[in-house]
């Protein structure tokens, strides 16, 4: 496959990383000659100099051949101009980053359609609600759903008392529908089998009905708490847009904004929030202001060592769980080892939806996990694909895979071996990034593996 990205930002660097590492044909344009030699000197593409309103620059990535093009600079008009151009000159696939929420909000002009743009994403929107579904089940330390809502993920931590420590996959009991289809221990992702024990401090990615989900978490031990109060510091995008989706939670909601404009501004816009003027940096404000009362914390400002004291301050003072929005990627790992109970990335979870316009097959959605960046695959099993009409044990699934769900019209089947896969079945998939490839081959139409 062909990929242009424009802009070499946080998310564009992400992107071309994550094409170049499946051998992809990645071609970048980008004008800071910083950003250009750090590409050129850490990734196998090439790099063209230049801007994307440009068709000449354009032509010479190669817009004509191209089957996918990402505008993810910081200029929103910039990128949906690109995307134009590109779909123009025969593009196959345009996804464009757009911040400015008043673009979104137009319901009279269908400006994807008008502009040849298949995905407009909004890196703060897409954030806002991940968060916003993490709130809606406390427990978790991650959350996504698949299938219209009707198959639910979440990655769990194994406390010192869970009844799991010291038990075998084998052994568990499975009275209820589920499948956990990986286990993360000290930064390594594990596919489980039979014979494969839980120990204290693994995470688990759990996937069952949505509907059974809270029933199957008790019957591991897992216990789900009514969220009342919820603080964000932070009053950008990311926490504006997080206050609007939990207003209509009938949640009690507080953001702490340092710059006063910016605090009147959005407490003009929400109608249920407290929104406080101040540093949420300062102990004795976030004390004085009951924070410490919060059932969760969340910090979401432009200033990654900001949101890490804040959370600590916050966990000090008594707040149950606090979630840390964190932009250098490379520094997740360590901060996983202090006191912060969930740290997230906007950039995975901005690649995860722009993946599903990248994957081979009938694929639904992507959702990128952890810091192996393993795959969730929603897919459409093709007819005539290699694992239609097989059992699932007769399926030559890589190690490093595992089905997690089959959803067949509505009904909701956590498969085991004996199970066969129809022509389409929507299949959710687990897989580890080498495996990838071979994964999409067994639902692929006309595929063959080598």
């Amino acid at each position: 496959m062909k990929a242009i990205i424009i802009g070499a930002g946080k998310v564009g660097f992400s992107m071309a990383e994550m094409l170049s590492e499946e051998n992809h044909d990645v071609v970048v344009i980008e004008q800071s000659p910083e950003r250009q030699q750090i590409l050129e000197d850490t990734l196998d593409i090439q790099v063209i100099n230049g801007s994307a309103s440009s068709f000449s620059v354009l032509k010479a990535a190669g817009v004509r051949e191209a089957d996918i093009l990402l505008a993810v600079t910081e200029f929103d008009e910039l990128n949906m101009l690109a995307c134009m151009l590109a779909k123009h000159y025969g593009t196959k696939i345009t996804v464009a980053r757009v911040r400015n929420t008043e673009y979104l909000e137009l319901k009279d002009i269908p400006l994807n359609q008008l502009m040849g743009i298949d995905l407009i994403i909004n890196p703060e929107r897409v954030t806002a609600f991940h968060i916003a579904q993490i709130v809606k089940n406390p427990e978790a330390l991650n959350v996504d759903y698949y299938a219209e809502g009707k198959v639910q993920l979440v990655e769990l931590r194994i406390q010192p008392d869970s009844p799991l420590v010291g038990k075998k996959l084998k052994d568990v009991d499975s009275s209820l529908p589920y499948n956990i289809v990986s286990i993360v221990r000290k930064h390594k992702t594990i596919v489980p089998r039979g014979q494969d024990t839980f120990y204290a401090g693994d995470h688990i990615n759990l996937m069952a009905q949505s509907t059974n989900i809270v029933e199957v978490e008790k019957l591991l031990g897992f216990y789900r708490q009514k969220i009342n109060q919820v603080t964000i510091l932070g009053g950008g995008r990311t926490g504006y847009h997080l206050a609007r989706i939990l207003e209509e939670q009938k949640i009690s909601i507080k953001i702490i904004e340092k710059d006063f404009k910016r605090a009147e501004r959005i407490s003009e816009k929400l109608n249920n929030t407290l929104v406080i003027h101040g540093d949420g940096s300062d102990y004795q404000l976030l004390d004085e202001e009951n924070v410490g009362q919060s059932d969760i914390f969340v910090a979401v400002t432009d200033d990654d060592k900001i949101n890490m004291l804040c959370s600590l301050i916050a966990k000090n003072l008594g707040v149950k769980t606090t979630i840390c929005q964190l932009k250098r990627f490379e520094v997740i790992p360590l901060v996983e080892q202090i006191d912060i109970d969930i740290v997230l990335s906007p950039r995975i979870l901005t690649a995860g939806a722009i993946l599903k316009y990248i994957r081979r097959g009938d694929i639904v959605s992507v959702t990128v996990l952890g810091e192996e960046k393993a795959e969730m695959l929603e897919l459409f099993a093709q007819p005539g694909s290699i694992a239609v009409n097989k059992k699932i044990q007769d399926i030559k699934f890589p190690r490093g895979s595992v089905v997690g769900a089959v959803v067949r019209g509505e009904q909701v089947i956590v498969p085991d071996g004996n199970f066969k896969i129809d022509a389409f079945d929507r299949v959710i998939v687990f897989t580890l990034p080498q495996d990838l490839p071979k994964v999409e081959k067994l639902f692929l139409k006309g595929a063959w593996l080598f």
